[in-house]
């Protein structure tokens, strides 16, 4: 949604910001890249996690300086604490994500749908059978290490 935003904000040709959008969903929604994400692991670290979106980011035809990379990056940290936060309990992480898979696959061609598809199916997998309480300490988790950022 935010890089979206910021696409159309930015008045980038239309065919250009799909080309920008599709790149970074195919690096997001790579199979290697999720099998990767998706192995029971602590979180990643902040600065792990800001060199993944660097990837992400770097991934497309899109180029941006230093500072508008952070700022890219601070928006989307902000956007993903006030989803968590924004939670009343830990299974609603799980709608939360399989609704923004669904925006995402609304919003892309094709070709790129399948990328988004199996994302869901390993989302629902892996997700969807964890008990309230390992629910609730996920959403726990993800708020100690998100705590030091503003919104």
């Amino acid at each position: 949604y935010i890089l979206e935003q910021r696409l159309i904000a930015q008045s980038i040709p239309q065919e250009k910001a799909e080309k920008v959008i599709a790149d970074i969903v195919r690096t997001m929604y790579n199979p290697k890249f999720l099998q990767e994400l998706f192995k029971p692991q602590e979180l990643y670290s902040t600065s792990a996690t800001r060199q993944i979106f660097d990837k992400i980011a770097h991934s497309s035809i899109m180029r941006l300086s230093e500072s508008s990379m952070d700022k890219l990056y601070d928006l989307m940290v902000t956007g993903f604490k006030y989803q968590v936060i924004s939670c009343r309990c830990g299974s609603d992480l799980i709608e939360v994500t399989l609704n923004h898979l669904n925006s995402i696959r609304k919003m892309v061609s094709p070709e790129v749908i399948p990328l988004i598809d199996a994302a869901t199916e390993m989302t629902e997998r892996a997700y969807r059978a964890l008990s309230t309480g390992a629910a609730a300490l996920l959403r726990q988790s993800l708020l100690r290490n998100l705590q030091d950022k503003r919104v």
